[in-house]
């Protein structure tokens, strides 16, 4: 199995010390380490592989203030990665109900796909 990296927003496979790196995370803390960030897409298709995707759509058309409304869709739409500890995905995992454990294995997920 090929374990890939996101650097800048581009997917890579990992180099060896990034292998003995995460290697030696998953040893000390028994589990794989949360991403930083993932493409749009894998969110997009682990949000759908767990049956939330097409929730989101409603629960921005719900989201009241219009610049908070505007700058949520605009994320949902264009930004080509997510990261973890954004407001974006922060405020979205809030709305779908995720807590950060949930949020947490959501990214993890996404980033093998």
């Amino acid at each position: 199995m090929t374990i890939q990296v996101m650097v800048d927003g581009l997917v890579r496979d990992a180099t060896p010390d990034e292998l003995a790196d995460i290697k030696s995370r998953v040893v000390a803390t028994g589990k794989s380490p949360v991403p930083k960030q993932i493409s749009s897409g894998q969110g997009r298709e682990a949000l759908y592989n767990v049956g939330l995707f097409a929730n989101v759509q409603p629960a921005i058309n719900a989201i009241e203030d219009p610049d908070t409304k505007w700058r949520v869709q605009n994320a949902w739409d264009y930004r080509p990665t997510w990261e973890r500890q954004s407001p974006f995905v922060e405020m979205m995992a809030g709305i779908l109900g995720l807590s950060e454990e949930q949020a947490d294995q959501l990214f993890t997920s996404a980033a093998g796909l």
